[in-house]
């Protein structure tokens, strides 16, 4: 069976064939007696067959139809099925260890942490020019990344201390010469930052944001900005800004920027995740009793053995936690697009445990459990102006999905135990990633080492 990488669709399909170069009676896979989540994830679908043909779904039809052949069949015994889960934001080049004990892993080995939490698209914020090689060269049994390539900054800006490569700049003249090297790498979006380093740096200015996002919206890439403050948030959405690669975490959101996220339908990307993981272990071990099974145990020693203080500003978001939860359900509430994205490859976010984290922190947040199911499939897709081949399931999209043994809605944690995964219409088999994470130890000093590396969420 043919694979190619990335999410699924979701809203069930009639039960007239899609046109694909398939005869009716010849597909590679069906999966009988499957529950699908709807397009508005309001519910699920009665009993349903998908019948998969190379990487795509080729026909959903009932259980009452007549059962057509394929190579090969399961009988998913009434379990729901929910799309490949897509994460908005994650670092490749990281591995999710803390900077005082940093611990390497090849990018090989978090992308298969990824598709082991069932995440099968990624998009990667801030990427040197190697690894973007190296994602072109990725096979069909990896998860899609969508990368941005090198982010915008100002000069020595935020982005500049991870040793990769940024474009900086300072002037709307420089940044000519920057795109052109920018749509050399091939991006699917762009990423901007806005980052004052607490006032002790200059950040891109508003008509440089502007021509970036100009640049951005006739190239048709979505545009990220991080941001960190409200007023960074009101410069992004002002300079063409598709998504906030960052919530606002310490200060109450107002109506000004509530009515530009409405009228610009811009998505708001909290990462609760990435500010609050390491507060949640540290006082509640909240981290370590999720399913750890694919991070390698040299990994987990130098996260969980013994749990370091968060620094200043992670520790003063854990205090104020509670007003990046009330921003989210204020602009939910408002209809703004939430997006999930984990911030992965910062410490206490490991890839796909990351993502994993997020989700669960939204719904603590209080979104609903439709809400959040859509944040990492439908929205995300959306966002990424991917949807017309991934986060929902349904005929001609591709055939990434999860069975779950448990309805997510009336249980979100349900999301944390996949049954299956399937990547392009083939089965993953999760012992087999398991034991291919664990070949690969990571590369580091060991955790009583007193190196210290700076570090700020990207």
């Amino acid at each position: 069976m043919k694979a190619t990488a990335i999410a699924s669709s979701l809203l069930l399909a009639s039960s007239t064939s899609f046109a694909l170069e398939t005869k009716e009676s010849d597909y590679d896979l069906r999966i009988d007696n499957v529950q699908i989540l709807t397009s508005n994830a309001e519910g699920f679908s009665e009993k349903s067959r998908i019948y998969i043909q190379d990487d795509r779904i080729a026909k959903i039809t009932p259980m009452t139809n007549t059962a057509l052949s394929a190579e090969t069949s399961h009988d998913a015994q009434g379990a729901y099925a929910i799309p490949g889960l897509i994460d908005l934001h994650v670092h490749l080049s990281a591995s999710g260890s803390t900077y005082k004990n940093y611990q390497h892993l090849p990018l090989e080995t978090n992308l298969n942490n990824h598709l082991y939490y069932g995440v099968t698209a990624v998009t990667d914020l801030l990427m040197s020019s190697e690894i973007m090689q190296s994602i072109r060269q990725l096979d069909d049994s990896a998860p899609l990344v969508f990368a941005s390539g090198p982010a915008f900054t100002n000069p020595k800006g935020h982005g500049t201390q991870f040793g990769v490569k940024v474009h900086e700049i300072d002037s709307v003249e420089q940044i000519s010469a920057s795109w052109d090297a920018h749509l050399s790498y091939r991006p699917k979006l762009t990423k901007a930052i806005i980052e004052t380093f607490d006032g002790t740096v200059v950040p891109l200015s508003d008509d440089v944001l502007e021509e970036i996002g100009k640049r951005s919206q006739s190239a048709n890439l979505p545009f990220f900005v991080h941001v960190s403050t409200l007023e960074d948030g009101k410069r992004a959405i002002r300079a063409g800004a598709t998504a906030l690669a960052h919530g606002i975490n310490f200060e109450p959101v107002d109506n000004e920027f509530i009515e530009l996220m409405q009228q610009n339908k811009v998505t708001y990307i909290p990462t609760l995740s990435v500010y609050h993981n390491q507060g949640d272990e540290h006082e509640h071990q909240s981290i370590s009793q999720l399913d750890l099974a694919p991070i390698h145990p040299k990994m987990q020693a130098c996260l969980f053995n013994e749990v370091q203080a968060p620094t200043t500003i992670r520790e003063l978001a854990w205090q104020k936690k509670s007003v990046a939860y009330n921003n989210v359900i204020k602009l939910a509430k408002a209809g703004i697009k939430i997006g999930a994205g984990s911030d992965s490859g910062n410490p206490y976010s490991p890839h796909g445990l990351g993502l994993i984290s997020e989700i669960l922190a939204l719904r603590k947040a209080g979104l609903s459990s439709q809400q959040v199911l859509l944040s990492t499939t439908q929205v995300a897709a959306q966002t990424l102006n991917a949807g017309e081949d991934i986060g929902s399931i349904s005929q001609g999209k591709r055939a990434n999905f999860i069975l779950l043994n448990e309805n997510p809605i009336k249980n979100i944690q349900a999301i944390t135990n996949p049954e299956k995964i399937y990547l392009a219409g083939a089965a993953i088999e999760r012992k087999q990633l398991i034991e291919r994470s664990h070949a690969t130890p990571p590369i580091g000093s060991s955790c009583e080492s007193s190196a210290e590396k700076q570090g700020h969420n990207i």
